[in-house]
């Protein structure tokens, strides 16, 4: 690789197994930073410090939301998957439980126990299910918000907004 023009160096990994190289005319990404690699360690010989890998911060909003809407909840002593599957099967339910009453089944829950369930008890889990993927929408907008304000610049910022609530 011809190191002419080299301007500088950015981890693209958490792990630093990989880097970009930016030159004055280029950019070669998803290079291996492997130390005894002549060009690694000609630029670590230089002194050249390796840049950390940047974060694009909503991107990792995005996913803590999701994270946080797809992790469960518990209602009423019963732990309620809240991955998209299960949600579909919530919303299904709660229709028919509307429709009627007097219906009741055996559901299986997050934990994989049994819980007879009646159709009260159906859309009060359905009720709960919506508020909480509801919660993790307005917390979302919150921290894009916070983002967009400088005032949450770190992944950790984030994380600890998601686990504050």
């Amino acid at each position: 690789m011809d190191m002419s023009g080299f301007v500088s160096a950015t981890y693209t990994s958490a792990d630093h197994t990989t880097i970009d190289l930016v030159f004055e005319d280029r950019v070669v990404s998803g290079v291996k930073a492997i130390p005894g690699l002549w060009w690694y360690d000609t630029i670590v010989a230089a002194g050249v410090v390796i840049g950390e890998p940047t974060v694009d911060l909503a991107a990792y909003a995005a996913d803590a939301r999701w994270r946080r809407e797809t992790g469960g909840i518990v209602v009423g002593g019963i732990p309620i998957a809240t991955d998209d599957r299960s949600k579909l099967l919530i919303a299904g339910a709660r229709i028919h439980a509307e429709v009627d009453p007097a219906w009741s089944t055996v559901w299986t829950t997050a934990d994989g126990v049994r819980h007879p369930v009646t159709a009260a008890q159906v859309i009060a889990i359905s009720a709960a299910v919506l508020a909480h993927v509801d919660a993790a929408f307005r917390l979302y907008d919150e921290v894009v918000a916070a983002i967009d304000a400088g005032t949450i610049t770190t992944p950790a910022e984030i994380d600890a907004a998601f686990a504050a609530v």
